[in-house]
Order: C-alpha cells, then structure tokens, then sequence
C-alpha cells in the first residue's frame, strides 16, 4: 500500500468506523498503564506510558492522528535507517499491518481499532523522538562514569509534541531532534556510501602471505588494488591486472593507513591486512556506532569546547562547529581506561607538582621501592604528610604544564616528558589521564587572552616557578570515544576499537527497545523514556 492511498483509506474507514467512540479504547489502555499494567496493541507493547498518558489525558483522550500526519510518520521512520537505526523499532511492521485492515467496508475495522491504532502511532512517534535526541542505547548502563544529560525540548514537551502532530510537521519535528552539528551529517553520508558498497557486494578478501611492499610483485597485488579502489584510495582507472607495487599502489596504501589508525609506511603487513580484510559490514556498524555516540553528547554545544577523541588518540579545539586545531594525545591503558564524560576546565597550571595516586602507590611506586632504596631520590619524589609527591621540573610526569577540570575521575590535559610516545600509531601508554602533544598551545587556547600567547606561557614555565593562571570564562571539556571519524579533509577514518566497546553498542542496536534504568533527560520529557 502507498503512503497516499494508506492516507486516503485512512480517511475513508476512520469516517465509517463503527462501535463506540475511539476515545472509549484509547482511555481504557491509558488507565490500564496507569495501573502499572503492559498494554499491547497487536502484538506490540507500549513503551512511553507515562508521556503517552499525559499526552491523551490533555485532550480527553481523542485520538491525534491525522492521514496527513500519519503520512509523515510512516515517512520518518522509513528513512531512520539513514540515522543507523532500525524502522522496525517504530512499531512499522505492526502499523502497516493495522493500516492495511483499514478499509471502509471491512468487518475487522471499528471505533476500537482506530483508537488502538491511534495509541500505536503515538508511541511509535515517542520511541522514535527520543530516540533521535538521546539515542536508542543508555550510556550509562554502558559506562558508569557517564554524566551527559539534557532535554528534549525547551518549552512544555507534551504541548510540542501534539503541535508538530496537529500541524502536519511531523518530519520536521523529528528532524530537529537529530544532532545538527556538521559531523553527523558527514557520518550519515558515509553510512549511505558503505551501504551502497554493501548492496554491490562489498570487496574482495585479499589472500593471506607475506608482507607486501612497494617494488614487489606479487599474484595478490590485482586484488589489493581492486580492494582500495572500491573505498576510494586508489583510483578506479589504477586498478589494473598488474601485479606490480608501483608509487600510485604505494600512495593509496599509505592513504588507506592513515585512515585506519595504522602506521603510514606502505607496507601490507598482518595489521594492514586486517584492516583490509574488515567486511564492510563490520565498518557500517562503526558508522552506525559512533551516529549513536554523537546522538549521546551532539546536541546545545558550546561555540567553543576541548574535545578529546580517545579512540583516535587526538585532542581538537573546536569553535562553531568546525576542528580549528588538533593535536596528537597518549590516553589510558586498556586496564586504565580513560572514562568518557564531560566537565568544565576552569584553570592550568605552570610548573606543577605531581601526587602520585594511591593506585600507582601501591601498583607500581611501592613495589619499585623495595626493589630499588633510591628510586624515589632518583625519581624526585618526597613522603610528605602521608602522600608520596613529584617535584616540578622537566623530570615531572605531568611535564611542565596541566590543565585542569575538577572531576570525580582525576584525570586532567598535561603536558609529558616522555615525547616519544607520540610518534606511536596506537598511543594508550597512560594511567587515565590525557597527555597532549602541544599542551602549551591549546593553554593559549582556551585562556583566550591575546596578552597570554603560547611563547609567554614558556617564558613563564622557564622561571621555574609553579603558577596557576584561572580562565576568565570556563571552558568545556568533552572526552568521548568514536571509532568512526571524519578529518579536516572530509576523509572517513575508522581507527581500533582499543577498549573494545563497539560490540555492545551494536548488540544494542540491533536488539529489542530496552527501557532506561536511569533517565538521561531533565525536564518534563523523561517520561518518554520509559
């Protein structure tokens, strides 16, 4: 049935429709949730009662839905795919079904079933609005250190939502849900792009054997090169029959490196290949978790905010919209993670001292002890008062600056005097804090005051004196972990999933509506939730 005929029988049975009211059917079923009980409508539950029931109670339960808006219902939660999620979480199958039975002259259709299929519509719309505005998954019961929250709307939800229904502007309503910053546009471009690699039958696997290198000629190079043309590395007129390592195989191979977290050095080893090897079925479910992650925090942001990439091991400044600086960062371990969350940076520090955590006390600064009398001589590290501390100086494991923004978690931005980590392709060498590349650079930053330059911090730290300098206006810091991307340069990066929780997420997306533990939302709106 199409939309324009479903909306015409719509208009049609629902003018005939016989028995009682719909307002008798749509009352019962909301006094039923009210009572705590599960409410099903041909098969498919009810998830947002409490908004729901607010919503029908406001205009004495008659029903909302006209075949206009209907029409633009079915519309959006068709197109929701591009978003990554699933139209079948919508109640689509279940309404298309009740639609379909909507004929004027059909037994099957009375008062009661336009009432129901009212309900149905209504919830259908609810999931999906939440959904589009704070994502399917809960972030918390992902990562207990998460803190993002926000809300649905700024004005009275329940009222917002009837009006989009009432006016037609349904598609729009859901529209304006979804995060607007420009990177959640790129990502869904690139989902449409994998798919439609997808739909051609992706790419050829790339048989196992030795590492190939440019100037090689190898039976598998014909292969590699149709692999990278197919994701755009390599040119398509290049991917030829021959099996020859030239400079333009040599180019697309580096590329592709760059764009997977790898080490640009031309040469398909173990890591390369299995980069290669990836189905594009697994890099679709990358896009589609990391639309979810942006679907968590990308929402009301601040003109200008630090944003840490743990997955990709980057710090960038970013202003309206747009990375207008970046720098190269070492996080946590994968057995000291860097927690994901957001909080303000309120000062830095010049010349800093360093308490050892009581962890690393005991993990690692204690046992070094007995094994060595003078390792904290050696270390510049005095007892003091119960707390083992690190002297400011080049020697100092925070380097010569941090900056701070207090958190439950004591990880901070600072400086390293262990440089050569940097120059690592995958850089999780810390203990949950972030080191970062040109930490004096992003200080002169976020102070944002034309009289404190990055050259001025240095002549500062070169007086040897610890200094803490507040921000006139704090600064937000948001740590998060997307292990699909895209550069300056528009490029799709996909990097390792280091901490390994990407799979979840996916598992969530493809599984059943669970209801929140925990509302992220804090207005009105979180009874959308449930």
């Amino acid at each position: 049935m199409t939309l324009v005929f479903a909306a015409l029988v719509w208009i049609a049975a629902t003018a005939t429709a016989v028995g009682a009211e719909p307002e008798v059917s749509i009352r019962d079923k909301v006094e039923t949730m009210l009572r705590g009980e599960r409410v099903e409508i041909d098969g498919a539950t009810i998830a947002a009662k409490t908004f729901l029931s607010d919503l029908y109670r406001r205009r004495d339960f008659r029903p909302l839905w006209s075949a206009a808006a209907t029409v633009e219902l079915l519309e959006s939660i068709r197109a929701i795919e591009e978003d990554g999620l699933n139209p079948a979480d919508y109640h689509l199958i279940h309404l298309e079904a009740l639609l379909a039975k909507a004929q004027p002259d059909s037994k099957m259709w009375d008062s009661e079933a336009r009432g129901l299929t009212d309900l149905l519509l209504t919830d259908a719309f609810l999931r999906l609005a939440y959904h589009v505005r704070f994502g399917k998954l809960d972030p918390e019961a992902l990562d207990s250190n998460w803190n993002f929250t926000g809300p649905l709307l700024s004005s009275d939800p329940v009222s917002a939502v009837q009006a989009a229904i009432d006016s037609g502007g349904v598609r729009e309503f859901v529209d304006s849900l979804k995060p607007q910053h420009p990177f959640y546009g790129k990502l869904k471009s690139a989902l449409r792009d994998y798919r439609a690699i997808a739909a051609k039958g992706g790419w050829p696997a790339i048989p196992l054997g030795p590492t190939l290198k440019p100037g090689m000629s190898d039976t598998r190079i014909p292969v590699l090169r149709k692999r990278l043309a197919v994701t755009g590395d390599l040119e398509v007129t290049l991917a030829n029959e021959s099996s020859t390592f030239d400079a333009s195989l040599e180019t697309a191979v580096r590329a592709f490196q760059q764009r997977h977290g790898l080490k640009p050095d031309a040469a398909v080893g173990k890591a390369t290949l299995a980069a290669l090897s990836a189905t594009v079925e697994v890099r679709i479910d990358q896009i589609r978790a990391t639309l979810e992650r942006c679907r968590w925090v990308m929402h009301d942001l601040p003109p200008q905010f630090v944003l840490v990439n743990v997955a990709g091991f980057q710090v960038f400044w970013m202003q309206n919209g747009e990375n207008t600086w970046e720098s190269a960062a070492v996080v946590g371990k994968p057995y000291t993670r860097t927690p994901t969350f957001r909080a303000d940076m309120k000062y830095i520090v010049l010349n800093p001292t360093w308490t050892v955590p009581a962890s690393i006390v005991r993990n690692e600064l204690l046992p070094a002890m007995r094994r060595d009398p003078g390792y904290l001589a050696r270390k510049h590290i005095r007892h003091i008062n119960g707390r083992y501390v690190q002297s400011a100086g080049d020697h100092n494991a925070l380097g010569r600056i941090k900056l701070m923004f207090p958190n439950s978690h004591s990880v901070y931005l600072h400086d390293t005097p262990s440089k050569s980590f940097f120059q690592e392709t995958s850089r999780s060498f810390s203990h949950g804090c972030v080191r970062v590349q040109k930490p004096f650079e992003l200080a002169a930053l976020v102070l944002d005051d034309p009289a404190v330059a990055e050259q001025t911090l240095r002549q500062e730290v070169a007086k040897g004196k610890s200094r803490t300098i507040n921000l006139k206006h704090p600064v937000p810091v948001l740590i998060l972990y997307w292990t699909a991307s895209v550069a300056r340069d528009d490029r799709l990066r996909f990097l390792p999933d280091v901490y390994d929780r990407d799979p979840a997420i996916v598992r969530g997306l493809n599984g059943p509506l669970v209801p929140l533990k925990r509302s992220r939302v804090v207005s009105p709106a979180s009874g959308a939730a449930e």
